[in-house]
């Protein structure tokens, strides 16, 4: 008999448009919701109709209504705090869930504080590219630091975790919940996909897909890309593990993944020749962690490692182009 409760987390902002496909597929679960979280941030659509109209049907929707706009990680996380099950998903307003979703992850949990899996993106018109990456991504904590290998999307986390998150308002609310059960090596991964994802360019978090090929003309104006880009990215990128260096040293674990990530945190902060050689020595001695998917160790593993200082510059190009959001974008998938 399953004795977890688990709770569905959606947030919504003028999601009219496609949210009853949504809402239809958290209903046809394989393993149904003991509830379902519905928090509105000031929708100006027909949303909080639809939203009333599935309340009227199914007990398990409860429905809130911000006073005045939040913005993503306040909503997220405000909503995430009125759950009352003790396996938490979250839930974007325009994507399909599969059936057997929210059953799948209940299963992996075990002891772990999170778990995720795989999404797969859709489109409904050839105007919006989409990337659809098969390969399993590298959930180690040291290459989070970078880019979040986890949408919210696909997250399902344990209640407590929501007590071990350190003070944060700087990145995105689903990149502290994965570094933060990575740092207590907590956090799984399912080998599935959990969720179509739907790309339109409304999307918050759309963005145009680019190449990850590995071909020797691709790697050479990356490259040269990277060089050119890496005076103009490199306060940003100080900045960045500043802001990672506050977070990590709130959390009280004690992991090899917290003492790496602080290790790379520290150099990446640190100025001089000889900070970025030790740099550089760390990438190549944990070049299996730093990459989208882990990869051979190969020869061109090894020299991606050794250019990953100047390389993940590119990851902060929308920063130098002047463009400075306050909170993560999703760089592309090297």
């Amino acid at each position: 008999m399953d004795e977890q409760k688990i709770s569905v987390v959606v947030c919504t902002y003028n999601g009219e448009r496609f949210l009853r496909e949504q809402l239809d597929s958290l209903l046809a679960q394989t393993r149904v919701p003991d509830e379902i979280i519905v928090q509105d941030d000031g929708s100006t659509d027909g949303t909080l109709r639809i939203l009333q109209e599935y309340a009227a049907r199914h007990p398990i929707f409860h429905i809130l209504k911000n006073v005045g706009p939040h913005g993503v990680n306040p909503n997220f996380f405000s909503a995430l705090r009125q759950a009352t099950g003790s396996l938490i998903a979250i839930c974007d307003q325009d994507d399909i869930w599969m059936p057997t979703k929210l059953e799948h992850q209940a299963q992996a949990m075990a002891d772990h504080l999170l778990v995720g899996g795989c999404s797969l993106p859709f489109a409904e018109d050839d105007s919006t590219p989409v990337d659809a990456d098969t390969r399993l991504p590298n959930i180690d904590l040291l290459r989070m630091m970078f880019v979040g290998m986890m949408p919210g999307h696909t997250q399902m986390l344990r209640r407590e975790l929501l007590d071990l998150l350190p003070k944060c308002e700087w990145f995105m609310y689903d990149l502290q919940t994965q570094a933060t059960a990575a740092a207590y090596e907590r956090v799984a991964f399912l080998p599935e996909t959990l969720v179509r994802q739907r790309r339109h360019q409304a999307a918050a978090t759309y963005h145009q897909p680019r190449s990850r090929s590995h071909s020797l003309p691709n790697i050479l104006r990356s490259a040269w890309a990277a060089i050119s880009l890496y005076r103009q990215a490199r306060p940003h990128v100080r900045h960045r593990f500043r802001e990672w260096q506050k977070f990590l040293a709130q959390i009280p674990a004690d992991t090899p993944s917290l003492h790496r990530a602080r290790r790379m945190a520290a150099l990446l902060v640190a100025d001089g020749p000889v900070a970025y050689l030790r740099l550089t020595a760390f990438c190549y001695n944990h070049r299996r962690r730093l990459f989208h998917a882990v990869e051979p160790d190969t020869l061109l593993t090894r020299l991606r490692a050794l250019f990953f200082p100047i390389s993940c510059a590119e990851y902060y190009r929308y920063l130098v182009k002047g463009c400075t959001p306050k909170k993560q974008e999703s760089p592309p998938k090297n």
